[in-house]
């Protein structure tokens, strides 16, 4: 018993002393989703626009560290002057195919009511996509 109370304050000494350490690293990957679903209640939509129509929600998530833009996809052509509301972000599409909706300046998660305001082309594509971008470092 006396040896081992020994061995273990020899260890301890200043002249005999070890450090170890151990680096830890952990990488998390990048992730962004959208998912759409009904409206969701208490989500802002703004206020209603005279003419408008319900589309529906998207809740959105990213974790990019330095924040995402919420894109539209639709078909090239169509949509001209249609105005897309998402949540309190509105953008009038310009029937290019590609709109940015929205923009994040870090990780979130967020659920947005959708709205349009057709445009004098009326509701001429039949889907809207809409991704997550991430921004770059």
């Amino acid at each position: 018993m006396t040896t081992g109370l020994l061995l273990v304050a020899a260890g301890t000494s200043a002249a005999h002393s070890e450090s170890f350490g151990i680096n830890l690293v952990l990488r998390v990957p990048v992730m962004c989703t959208v998912k759409a679903g009904a409206a969701a209640a208490g989500v802002p939509t703004g206020p209603a626009a005279p003419g408008s129509f319900e589309l529906g929600a998207i809740r959105e998530y990213c974790n990019a560290p330095h924040g995402y833009d919420l894109v539209v996809h639709y078909t090239p052509g169509s949509l001209k002057g249609m105005t897309l509301i998402a949540g309190d972000e509105r953008v009038a599409l310009d029937g290019s195919g590609t709109a940015v909706v929205g923009r994040s300046p870090g990780p979130a998660i967020k659920y947005r009511n959708l709205q349009a305001i057709p445009g004098p082309q009326g509701f001429d594509a039949d889907h809207l996509d809409f991704e997550t971008v991430a921004a770059p470092f």
